[in-house]
């Protein structure tokens, strides 16, 4: 059963919180419950331990965690690594919660206030280096899913007003890829086209943003139900790619030979040329993900011939986090959420996420 919960936003079975001020506790915990990577013969799995919580170092916030956002990135770190033993480290990189103590030089942060946590650890503002680049959030150093964690001052942010937890824990990744594959890099001008492969969370943001921007919107699926949905969510056109293999033709067709001034490409080597020929004159590409492989080429000519530019997007900066906060809230903007699982529910949560049945975030109640 589909419930519109707020404009913009559509819940699959999902009941949310608002996410206002909570009562915190008379003293920090002593114990937390959070899930680390155990090794197995196929890889790793999910492990729900206890464990002491850290004292918090002088540039350091302790967050009580309501709410994590799951992303393909959660999948990948099951994977055998024979380079890199991952045994013990803390998974998930997206959660939303509560500032419960701060360290003696934190500034811009109290106790009481609402926060998401950054995939990155230390990317404040400007582009990012090695250093930066190699303190993901539960990929190369520990996540977020605990009840209570510890964190860096500037590995959060505040969240963004009038969301739930489990909205404001669908953002961090997903959602700032997305920003920063369309209006974060480009402005959009009421009319122009924006494709967007896929129904995943990163392509529902995409078409959310560009949407609000006043952009015209066409959505790639192989499922005509997910984009009947796509549609109720603010896609003009729909292309099933399994039905209409050549869709670059069908996307100069709709747009009378235009193309398209964005496309956000999730797809990677077996969707970069398609998404090169649908490009309209001075169009950007963007690329974001590697569903079939990242391996493969980019096509120069169609580049060439469009006057067209390609873009690499891996998430991005604190500061470019809050320029999509006020964007928005600004639009009054909810994340579109398929399923909450509680906690003890995310090996089910996992599932539905290799799956691929789901428009949008699967997130985890805790």
């Amino acid at each position: 059963m589909i419930k519109k919960l707020h404009a913009g936003m559509v819940v699959l079975g999902a009941t949310l919180t608002l996410l206002v001020a909570a009562p915190l506790p008379a003293q920090s915990p002593s114990r937390t419950r959070k899930v680390v990577l155990e090794k197995v013969e196929s890889g790793y799995r999910w492990k729900l331990i206890q464990s002491p919580v850290p004292a918090v170092g002088p540039r350091q916030v302790l967050v009580h965690v309501r709410a994590v956002g799951l992303n393909r990135g959660d999948l990948e770190v099951l994977e055998p690594d024979p380079r890199n033993d991952r045994s013990g480290r803390v998974v998930a990189s997206d959660a939303a919660g509560d500032v419960v103590a701060i360290g003696k030089e934190v500034k811009g942060f109290s106790p009481g206030a609402r926060v998401t946590t950054l995939y990155f650890r230390n990317w404040t503002e400007g582009p990012p280096n090695d250093q930066v680049l190699a303190q993901a959030h539960g990929a190369s150093v520990d996540g977020v899913l605990g009840d209570y964690i510890v964190l860096d001052d500037t590995a959060v942010v505040a969240a963004p007003a009038g969301l739930s937890y489990e909205e404001a824990a669908a953002l961090p990744t997903a959602s700032l890829t997305a920003w920063m594959a369309t209006v974060g890099r480009r402005d959009i001008n009421r009319g122009d086209v924006v494709l967007v492969q896929g129904t995943g969370g990163v392509s529902i943001f995409a078409l959310q943003f560009a949407a609000a921007a006043g952009a015209r919107v066409i959505v790639t699926s192989s499922s005509d139900d997910k984009l009947k949905r796509a549609k109720a969510i603010g896609a003009s056109d729909g292309i099933n790619y399994q039905s209409v293999p050549a869709w670059s033709d069908r996307v100069l067709e709709l747009t009378d030979r235009k193309g398209a001034a964005i496309v956000v490409d999730v797809g990677g080597k077996k969707t970069l040329e398609q998404s090169a020929k649908s490009l309209a004159y001075l169009g950007m590409l963007s690329i974001v993900g590697g569903l079939s492989g990242y391996g493969g080429a980019v096509p120069a000519m169609p580049l060439l011939l469009r006057s067209a530019s390609a873009q690499g997007i891996y998430v991005g900066s604190r500061a470019d986090y809050t320029r999509m906060s006020e964007f928005i809230t600004a639009h009054k903007l909810h994340p579109v959420i398929d399923r909450v699982y509680p906690l003890d529910r995310y090996e089910d949560a996992l599932r539905q996420m290799a799956s691929n049945d789901f428009v949008g975030k699967i997130v985890l109640r805790l």
